[in-house]
């Protein structure tokens, strides 16, 4: 069957929620409807028992216009209506309407689609239980609500006075709940009916068009389940074949699987009035009697305005439970808003903090998830189930995400039923990255449902077709995979929640921007002048180079080669720094380096010993700069300058002061004596080291070779954990 095949009262499994229940094509028996052209006032469809109502026979019907049915005055005033060039969407009611036959008084509703005005016809009833006029018996009803200081008791207090008010046996408030269902959470009764409080009803029992109805119409009323449907006739008018809407029409005839329902239960005649709640279907005041009953016009006006006035005081009663607790949420994020700015890092202050997410929003656990990196407080899903949820969450790239049952939106998380059945996410950036998480775990629950909720269905040549409940018995049964829901005010709370804190993360960044930037700067200041200290140092010593070179060089090629070659040795001086940050620079690679042009043999002729040390960068060139004064020197005079000379070379770290103790000398070189002036390398070997290191360099000139020690105090050497960190 598909949905163009779907027929009124035919439904089965698969098309329950699709049934055109507005199309009826047929009327309860108790009236009259007339579809009337509002030009030419021409009768264009009609059903009921015309005969009885209007003394016209059917068969006549349609070759009248409206001055032949009904008499003056209320004619003129019943034309000027439907005439007039804007009409009220609300339906209108003219009471004590005279036809022309005079058999009956009627009470006349109408109301208008387009061209078309739908006039529906009842006999004028009296009303025994109203209080005079309708705004009489609404103020005596709103009057008694006064005292009802929470929805309970407005609910309590309403039902009573319905029920005075129309004298019906049974009459219940019934609330939509948050998966569909519903639930009787009121109940004014006779002593001698079977309470329905407290039962659960399927979403299946009012489905969604007939909730659409229920929030077009205030007020719905069947006088007699058991009345057969009077058709409309013609079924169909206009060229475009098309059936009436007539989802306006008091006396539209409903669903027979509706009728079959309510005889079930026991009900001969019922009465639904709508509680809105602003735009949404709260719920009904749902009214029945064993027996058939016809309620009057008048007293039907009472019940509807009624029920409007009821939905405005009871929105208040919520609005009013709702501030108080939006009020606790804003206390809890005024407490989070003198410590968060306060906190080092805003996530663990979330979750470990003196107030804290489970603060603001009651639930079993919470997760931030931040800069990727999580933080949780109270029962949540393992860390990697987490990070699931957040990459599901971000393909939804939705600012607020809710929801009771988890594992139907999002089959992973099926298994953590009971940390995280319920869901409630925030993100924190436009695009979505960050998330705050609150989870809910399951909560079983055994609802009493009237009757067993299954539909019961029968076989036929149509296929299985949906049967109306036969028992209304107290029915239990286990709910499952489901959390506790989130409320509105909840909900409300984590939009305002995440405004705010997406400005208080903003904020912390840009403060904490600010502070990079300003330390930055001090940095890149300090580097400036280190930069300008050590570029003003390298010229310094370069000028000193080329000074003392300059005395030394015999020749101006002589100049060159000893200049280039101790620029060279400041160079990788400086290489070594570079390869640490200038945290240090190796003394082993240092000696080695500047040797390593002069070692001859397979083994070499000179002996390097000694625990690798590092030197501070202010140590290194000073001591580079005597090392290559020492090998330069051997290189030219001493040991160096033959082939079977060879050099010691040492190094220590002195008992008690910690200072680094070198030890050069040189062995089996030519036959030295001491020289007759001090050279430009004994300056640097002595001089060097005591003013810029506070150090020694002392030389002796023994006949066998020329030997140095050196000493550099423990300031200059980097320790052993930074040695440790450079070296890994």
């Amino acid at each position: 069957m598909t949905i163009n095949e779907i027929r009124f009262g035919q439904v089965d499994l698969t098309t329950c929620d699709r049934e055109p229940i507005h199309i009826p094509g047929a009327i309860q028996p108790h009236g009259v409807l007339l579809v009337v052209d509002r030009h030419n006032l021409t009768i264009l469809q009609y059903a009921g028992n015309t005969r009885l109502l209007l003394g016209v026979e059917p068969s006549c019907l349609l070759q009248c216009v409206l001055p032949d049915l009904f008499e003056q005055p209320m004619l003129a005033s019943l034309v000027d209506q439907l005439r007039a060039s804007t009409t009220s969407a609300e339906p209108m009611i003219l009471l004590d309407l005279t036809t022309r036959s005079g058999q009956l008084a009627l009470t006349a509703t109408f109301h208008f689609q387009g061209e078309l005005a739908i006039i529906e016809l009842e006999p004028a009833r009296s009303s025994r239980t109203v209080s005079g006029d309708p705004l009489t018996q609404v103020k005596a009803m709103l009057a008694a609500l006064q005292s009802a200081k929470d929805v309970e008791a407005c609910c309590r207090t309403a039902a009573a006075q319905v029920r005075a008010a129309i004298g019906f046996s049974r009459v219940m408030v019934y609330q939509f709940l948050h998966d569909g269902s519903g639930k009787v959470i009121v109940e004014d009764k006779a002593d001698k009916l079977d309470s329905f409080l407290h039962m659960h009803y399927p979403a299946s029992d009012i489905p969604q068009q007939a909730q659409a109805m229920y929030r077009r119409s205030w007020l719905r009323l069947i006088p007699d389940t058991n009345y057969t449907p009077a058709p409309l006739e013609p079924p169909v008018i206009g060229s475009n074949g098309l059936p009436l809407d007539m989802s306006s029409c008091a006396l539209r005839s409903v669903s027979p699987l509706h009728l079959g329902y309510l005889r079930n239960m026991g009900v001969g005649a019922s009465m639904s009035l709508s509680i809105m709640i602003g735009d949404e279907l709260w719920g009904l005041i749902a009214c029945h009697n064993e027996a058939p009953r016809h309620m009057a016009a008048d007293l039907r006006l009472a019940c509807e305005l009624f029920a409007q006035l009821f939905s405005l005081q009871l929105d208040a009663r919520i609005e009013k439970a709702a501030a108080q607790r939006r009020l606790t949420h804003q206390q809890t994020q005024a407490a989070l808003a003198i410590s968060l700015p306060l906190a080092p890092d805003i996530a663990t202050e979330l979750v470990a903090g003196k107030v804290t997410l489970l603060d603001l929003i009651p639930a079993g656990g919470a997760a931030v998830w931040l800069g990727g990196k999580l933080h949780t407080v109270g029962r949540t899903p393992p860390a990697d189930a987490i990070h699931a949820l957040v990459a599901w969450l971000k393909g939804l790239a939705l600012p607020v995400v809710d929801t009771f049952q988890l594992g139907t939106v999002f089959a992973p998380a099926i298994p953590w039923v009971d940390t995280a059945c319920g869901l409630l996410a925030i993100s924190l950036s436009r695009h979505p990255e960050d998330y705050v998480l609150w989870f809910r775990p399951e909560v079983v629950r055994t609802v009493t449902w009237a009757g067993d909720p299954r539909k019961p269905v029968e076989s036929g040549p149509h296929g299985q077709r949906l049967m109306p409940r036969l028992s209304f018995a107290a029915w239990e049964a286990d709910v499952r995979h489901q959390a506790a829901p989130w409320d509105v005010v909840e909900i409300e709370t984590a939009h305002v929640f995440r405004l705010w804190l997406l400005e208080a993360v903003l904020r912390q960044m840009a403060d904490l921007a600010r502070e990079e930037r300003e330390t930055a700067f001090k940095r890149q200041s300090m580097l400036m002048s280190e930069l300008d200290h050590r570029v003003k140092n390298t010229l310094a010593n370069i000028q000193a180079l080329v000074r003392q070179t300059k005395t030394q060089a015999s020749s101006l090629e002589d100049f060159a080669l000893g200049l280039e070659m101790r620029i060279r040795a400041m160079a990788r001086a400086h290489d070594l720094l570079g390869e640490t940050s200038r945290k240090g620079a190796s003394v082993r690679r240092l000696v080695g380096d500047e040797l390593a042009p002069f070692q001859t043999g397979k083994n070499g002729n000179s002996r390097i010993s000694g625990d690798d040390v590092l030197l501070s960068s202010k140590a290194a060139m000073p001591f580079t700069m005597v090392m290559h004064e020492l090998i330069s020197n051997a290189a030219k005079y001493g040991a160096l300058s033959t082939s079977t000379g060879n050099i010691d070379i040492s190094w220590s770290r002195a008992a008690g002061s910690g200072a680094l103790v070198l030890i050069w000398k040189e062995r089996n070189g030519p036959q030295v004596e001491p020289p007759t002036r001090r050279g430009f390398g004994s300056v640097v070997i002595e001089r060097s080291l005591r003013h810029e290191l506070k150090g020694s360099g002392t030389l002796s000139f023994d006949a066998d070779g020329v030997g140095c020690v050196i000493s550099i105090p423990a300031e200059y050497i980097v320790p052993d954990e930074t040695q440790e960190a450079i070296h890994v």
